[in-house]
Order: C-alpha cells, then structure tokens, then sequence
C-alpha cells in the first residue's frame, strides 16, 4: 500500500525528519485558509497514491488565497491516472539550493533493508544510476541489528558530498529512515529530494512509503483507506477479497483457481494474445462473487475481449452462467465474452448463456483461440 505524501510526511516528522511547512486541505475554503497562513504564497499538491504528479498538472504554485481556492477547485474536480484527488497538501514555497536523495528498499535476496543515497535528487532514481553511477552508496541493513551509526555515517557522506556542512543532519535522516521503515514495515520508502534551502534548512521536499500489505492489520490508520499501488480496479478487488492483479495487455481473463487462471494466461501468451490481468474467483465461487469479478474485468478500459475459462467441480457453471447474466442486465458488457465451461451442470450453464447470446465451447484452446483473435 502507498501511502499518501502527507502520510509519508507525518510518518517521517515523527521521527524528527525536517518538512516543509504545511498543511493538508480537503475543500478550495480550506486550501485558501492554509495559504493566507503561509504568508499569501503556497503550493498545492494532489494527495494520490502515485508518482510524476507535476508532470500530470497536480502541483501548482498559487500567489494568493484566492487563487489558491481556485485552483484547488480545479484540481479536487479532476481525475489524474484515474485518481480523484481527495485531498491537497498546501505547503509553504521552497528555494532549492541542492537536492539528493535518500531511499530504502526491502531485499528479498539479502533479507535485509538496503538504504541508497547519492548527491543527485529530484529524478527517478533509476535516471540517478544510469546517469550518475558512480553516486550511488549501497548498504545492507539488518533487521535485527538496525540501523548502525558507521552505516548511517557512510550514506550519509556519500549524500552530503555536495554539501559536507550537513553531513550530521542527513546521518540523523538516514538513522530516523530505518526508524520509519521498521515502525511502518515499509516495503520501500525514499526521500526525494532532501533539499538544502537557499536559507541553509534541510528538509523532506517529497517522501514516499510504501506499506507492506500483509502488514496492514497493525496499522488499523491506513487499513480504512487502502490503495493498491497505481491502480484503483485493485484496491476495489482487495476489498471484496477477489484475487486481481492488472496487466497492460488488452484479453480480460477470469478463472476458477488460481492454477487454472495462471493457464489461462499463458495460453493466451502462447496464441499471440496478452492477457489485461490475472483473476481468480475461487474455487467454490457463487453467483454474485462471479458477477463481482466480471466487473473488475471489464471496468478496465484497455480490455477488448473477456475469457472466462471455468473447470467448474464445487462452482457450479450455472453458478458461473448466472454470474454473467447479472453483469450481462447491468448492461456493462460492452465487449464479447468468450467462455470455455466444462463440469458441474455445464449443459445448463451453457443454455443460460445461449439466451445471453454467448456460445460456450468445453475447449479451452479453442476458447483462447477465438479470443486472442477477437482482441487483435
């Protein structure tokens, strides 16, 4: 789960981590009112869980309250990477003498914690390492040990190699880093930029965190108000607890057991096809879980076919078929549906169906076939 910048903020304040001033805003009042605080000059930033926001127009620098209200009238009215902002944080403005960056990750390989930093922030740090390689320090950290001064010491120097003069201030950030990371079972998290100020302050410009989502029960805080990273069709699934995870092809795919779903996938992979995303409903799935996951399958405006492959033993294909005719009466298939049903009650589940004038066939290959080829 990534949390939201203002969270990420908090989460790094409370561990002594210098922010800008600031506050977060729901309504354009309130975005005025935050503003005509700060001295009559603010940023406004969309609060969703996602990166490149500027690039997206969801950062803007306002001169007075009354812009400020109007334009976060425009951004809370707008949808970026199909996020409706719900909130804005208004922060004081920034004269930026130098950025770097400061980040951590959770290595699986190591079973560790492995912190970077480097001198040059403000980009995506995989721009950092291709174009600065050379900048880049690298330490294990271990998570029962924690954070050690020498290794705080050793990125802290790497990061200051710009400015030597705040080499302590950046060791504390680093050491308050693994403090959040630990605290918040992040999976990831980075400071991006650690700015010094033409005024001398070295502060958190932009964070991020992400929390792991297994995680979650112990931060009953972020539980209410999940986001799966980058996509809302996700978050929704989490919810219902349907297993969906979104790809970038265009074959909307749906399957009774996740074996059956993975197959699913690679036969389409294999028939020159690309599956738009993994789902499985479950092994002894009913009606409206069925009806459930063909929405999230078709909620997705990049599908241009729907496969549902059913090996229905405890599921019923009536179960499946009735499922279908209940998204079918919404009318929300605006795409065809192509279905393999073989098993329990498929004769009827076929029939039912037929009157939704989809034809069923008890070959996969066959299935896949004609769905690949109906994307295409």
């Amino acid at each position: 789960m990534r949390l939201l910048e203002y969270e990420s903020k908090e989460a790094l304040a409370s561990k002594g981590v210098p922010i800008p001033l600031g506050e977060v805003a729901r309504t354009p009042e309130e975005a005025a009112a935050i503003t005509e605080k700060l001295g009559g000059r603010a940023v406004l930033k969309i609060q969703i869980p996602h990166g490149q926001r500027g690039k997206a127009g969801g950062i803007k620098v306002v001169s007075s309250p009354e812009e400020a209200r109007q334009v976060a009238s425009e951004l809370l009215s707008k949808t970026f990477y199909s996020y409706k902002p719900e909130s804005l944080l208004v922060e004081e403005p920034i004269k930026v003498k130098t950025e770097i960056y400061v980040g951590a990750i959770a290595d699986r390989n190591a079973r560790s914690m492995t912190f970077i930093t480097t001198p040059y922030g403000g980009m995506e740090v995989e721009e950092i390492a291709a174009e600065h390689p050379e900048s880049i320090e690298k330490r294990s950290v271990h998570p029962l040990l924690g954070m050690v001064p020498y290794i705080a010491r050793a990125l802290a120097k790497n990061a200051s190699m710009n400015v030597p003069d705040k080499l302590k201030e950046i060791q504390k950030v680093v050491m308050a880093l693994w403090e959040v990371a630990r605290d918040y079972d992040a999976m990831m998290l980075e400071i991006n930029p650690l700015a010094v100020t033409e005024d001398g302050r070295l502060l958190a410009l932009d964070a991020r965190i992400e929390v792991d989502d297994n995680a979650l029960f112990r931060h009953k805080e972020f539980e209410k108000r999940y986001y799966a990273v980058g996509n809302p069709r996700e978050a929704e699934a989490k919810k219902k607890g349907i297993a969906y995870v979104e790809l970038e092809g265009n074959v909307g795919t749906m399957a009774n057991g996740a074996g059956l779903a993975m197959a699913t996938m690679d036969l389409v992979y294999t028939f020159g096809g690309k599956p738009a995303n993994f789902c499985d409903v479950g092994g002894g799935a009913s009606a409206d879980r069925v009806a459930e996951a063909l929405e999230l399958v078709v909620s997705n405006p990049n599908v241009k076919v729907v496969l549902i492959n059913t090996l229905c033993g405890i599921t019923s294909c009536v179960d499946v078929a009735e499922g279908v005719r209940k998204v079918h009466e919404k009318g929300l298939l605006k795409v065809p549906v192509v279905v393999r049903m073989s098993g329990n009650r498929a004769e009827e589940g076929k029939s039912i169906l037929s009157e939704l004038g989809i034809k069923a066939t008890e070959k996969a290959v066959e299935a896949v076939k004609h769905a690949t080829e109906l994307a295409k």
